[in-house]
């Protein structure tokens, strides 16, 4: 899928994430962050393997586009993709 973000956050800082992904706290403890070269391709990757769309792809204040994901076990996905030359 492209290579993983290890993030540790405190309450806090999970809330701030999750309201620009998401817009409303939604993730557990754990949450994965992955890059990929190809939001799309990914994304149809995931939704072919059972995982939930958790909110369309939104553009951050520090550049990429990311979108939520929630697996068949429940565990949020965050994908990740850099603005080109990023």
């Amino acid at each position: 899928m492209g290579k993983a973000t290890l993030e540790i956050f405190d309450e806090k800082q999970a809330q701030t994430v999750d309201d620009i992904e998401v817009g409303k706290r939604v993730s557990g403890k754990i949450r994965l962050a992955l890059q990929v070269p190809d939001l799309q391709t990914a994304m149809d990757r995931l939704v072919s393997h059972g995982a939930k769309m958790v909110h369309p792809p939104v553009d951050t204040s520090w550049g990429d586009k990311n979108v939520r994901f929630e697996d068949p076990d429940g565990i949020q996905v965050t994908l990740f993709q850099k603005p080109e030359g990023r």
